[in-house]
């Protein structure tokens, strides 16, 4: 068996750390984007305020509904993503 050695060139690890960290970035700012986009969506086609309805009105079935919808739309941008 070889002894293990260090990298001789410090580069070679930066240049493999920061790729996957960049796109995680990336990706995740993609994913709330779209989440925003989204629920603003949600307020225009079915004619809500969210806000609303959930501080003012206190409505937990609208709470309840919206959460697992964002919960299903973040899956598929996330299966999106990652294919």
């Amino acid at each position: 068996m070889r002894p293990l050695t260090a990298p001789t060139q410090s580069a070679d690890i930066a240049g493999l750390a920061w790729q996957p960290l960049l796109s995680t970035v990336v990706y995740a700012v993609i994913g709330v984007v779209l989440l925003m986009l989204f629920a603003w969506v949600v307020n225009v086609v079915f004619k809500l305020d969210l806000r609303r309805e959930l501080i003012e009105d206190q409505n937990p079935g609208l709470g309840l509904a919206f959460a697992g919808t964002v919960i299903a739309i973040a899956i598929i941008i996330a299966g999106t993503i990652i294919s």
